[in-house]
Order: C-alpha cells, then structure tokens, then sequence
C-alpha cells in the first residue's frame, strides 16, 4: 500500500550540491496535473505514465515534460503502472483495472467489462491500495477481497486467484521467474506459482509484509516488525534475515550491494546485501516513510511524511542535499538516465 507523504514547501529547493556526482538538483522540467498525483511513474522508452487523485492518466515526454496524451478514469489511480506489451495497465481505488495503449491512450480493455458494474454503472470490484505487476503474460493484483488476482494481460480476464489471510492485502506483489511473492497484512510472505496460482513456499513475519523486491536470484522482504528478510529464490534457501528494531514500512530499494529500507519513525536504513548488517542509518526527523527510496549514481533518494526529500551519500548515509515540496509525493518516484521524476501538485523532473 503506497500511504501519501506529504512534504514541506511548493517549490523543490537544493539546499547543498555535490559536483562530483553526476545529479546536480537542477530542475529539467515542471508539469502540472488537474489533482495531485497518486500513482508511481512508470517509464517506456521516452514517455512517462502516472495517474492523478481524481482518476486523470497521463502521458508525458521524459524528455520534455510535454503531454502526450491523457485518459480520464473514474477513480484514483494507485500503484506504479504496469508496463507490458506496448500497453500500460492502471489500477483504480474501486478495484477496476484498465488497460490502455501506450502510443495513443485508446481503452484496450478494463476489467468492469466482465460484469464488473452494478444496473446504474457503478463499478462493483473489491477496492485496492496498490498498483499491477506484470509477468509471465498475466498481471497481478491485490485486491481488498483478500485476493490476489491473475488476469491476462491481453484481455483482462481472470485466469485465477489466490485467497490470503484474514487480514487481507494491501501490498502489490513481486514476480520473478515464473513466480508471483506476495507479502500479507497479516504477516505472511507467499511464494505462488504464477501458472497455477498454488502457494508453493514462504515464510512470515511479526507484522505486515510491504511488497517484497527481487535482484539477481533473490527476493528480499521487509516487514512493520522490523524485519527483513534474504531468500535465495532457486531452492527457497533463506539467506540472512536481519531486525532495525523501527516498523519498516517501505518496500526494499537493493542495489549497488544494499538494501535500504524506511521505516515508521522516519529513518533510512541501509544493509549490506550480502550478509544483512547494518551499514548505517539516517534519520530524516520528519515521520513515516513509506515510498521505496531510490538507489542511482552512488546516492540514496528518500524521504518521509513532512518532506523534506533527502539525496544522502549511498555508501556512507551522509546528508547531501535537500529538495522539499509540498501536498507531496503520494507514490514512489522514478530515476531514469541521471533524471529524478516525482510527483505531488505536480510532476517534476530534476537532474
């Protein structure tokens, strides 16, 4: 579930830069939305997919910030699109799923086609917190039935689900290699056969599992307990598991030898991805953090409830700068070719 963060000022301001790195802070472009933006981007080729809290779907020029075309839906969008095909699939917080070209926007199709609305329209699909993940030419997506649901991705059609626990899901899952990882509210971690949707393996946790990450033949989970957790995925052979002793309440960023974590008090915490020890934590002061921090060019990108977004050094956790906003970053952001994109009144690009 991608909760809003809400940050501290209008306009994004570096406060200390670094020239020897390649990110400046420079605003590249600005480009302002209907309603705030409450999805994560999604990037395919040059054109950058997000949608708004009033149901407005966007696409945007990376390069220029210029709209190429907009779709009007009927609910909030939530999650970071899937991108599959040449199409990108958006989830609404009514539980629809739609799926729409990238080229032009035109409606390929949406999953309230398939009996999905009452006698006066209105759509009747259990809600959702989070966005579609894609894999194996299906999407996936957890939906407040305490289902997690297969459709295909050409016709949208359910191909199976997955019931969870009693406390349901919040989370989108992770695939990989012909598997779908799931984490439940309700402290369990779920490894499913993304064919048959069989749970074939897992673990658990002593609290709610974010949206598990998979890099180079492992999957990584992090949970409000605190824990997080490494599985070798070929064999399910547990790795390390390691406790920051604060909620962890954002989906794992690893990378570059890290994992990094942020938790419900507001601290950035970054592990070595081979033995999970603690290589070192910072502390924004500013709340729960809830968007995946961002991993690029040897920075970490985070930031928490009250802003501000804090560039720190990825090897030590020092404060490089600060870029602050406000009625803020409500999903997570997207770096692309030495390029920050993030949203909140509107979208920014700052390189």
């Amino acid at each position: 579930m991608k909760r809003r963060i809400f940050l501290s000022a209008l306009a994004f301001l570096l406060i200390i830069s670094s020239t020897s790195l390649a990110f400046s802070g420079r605003e590249k472009w600005k480009f302002d939305t209907d309603s705030p933006i409450t999805s994560g981007i999604a990037i395919s080729g040059n054109t950058l997919l997000f949608g708004s809290e009033t149901g407005k779907i966007y696409a945007v020029n990376k390069e220029t910030g210029r709209v190429i075309w907009d779709y009007k839906a009927e609910n909030t969008i939530y999650g970071t699109p899937a991108v599959t095909d040449g199409n990108a699939v958006f989830a609404q917080a009514d539980g629809e799923v739609i799926c729409l070209a990238i080229s032009d926007g035109s409606l390929i199709w949406s999953s309230g086609g398939e009996g999905g609305r009452d006698t006066q329209g209105r759509s009747v699909n259990d809600g959702l917190s989070d966005g579609v993940t894609a894999g194996n030419g299906s999407l996936f997506v957890s939906k407040a039935d305490r289902k997690l649901h297969a459709l295909n991705a050409k016709t949208g059609k359910t191909l199976w689900t997955y019931t969870a626990g009693d406390q349901g899901l919040r989370e989108a899952p992770a695939y990989s290699s012909g598997l779908v990882f799931l984490g439940e509210y309700d402290g369990i971690f779920s490894i499913i056969d993304a064919t048959t949707g069989k749970r074939v393996n897992g673990g658990g946790a002593g609290g709610a599992v974010n949206t598990p990450t998979v890099n180079n033949g492992n999957v990584y989970f992090s949970a409000w307990d605190g824990s997080v957790n490494a599985v070798k995925i070929k064999g399910v052979i547990p790795l390390w598991a390691a406790n920051i002793h604060e909620p962890a309440t954002s989906q794992p960023a690893v990378s570059s030898g890290l994992v990094v974590v942020g938790s419900g008090t507001g601290s950035v915490v970054a592990l070595n991805e081979a033995d999970g020890g603690l290589k070192w934590k910072f502390s924004t002061n500013n709340g729960s953090i809830a968007a995946t921090p961002i991993i690029a060019e040897g920075l970490v990108f985070a930031a928490a409830e009250t802003g501000p977004v804090f560039v720190l050094n990825a090897n030590t956790g020092k404060e490089i700068s600060q870029l602050a906003a406000v009625n803020g970053l409500y999903s997570d952001a997207l770096y692309s070719d030495g390029v920050l994109y993030f949203g909140g009144v509107s979208l920014y690009a700052y390189e």
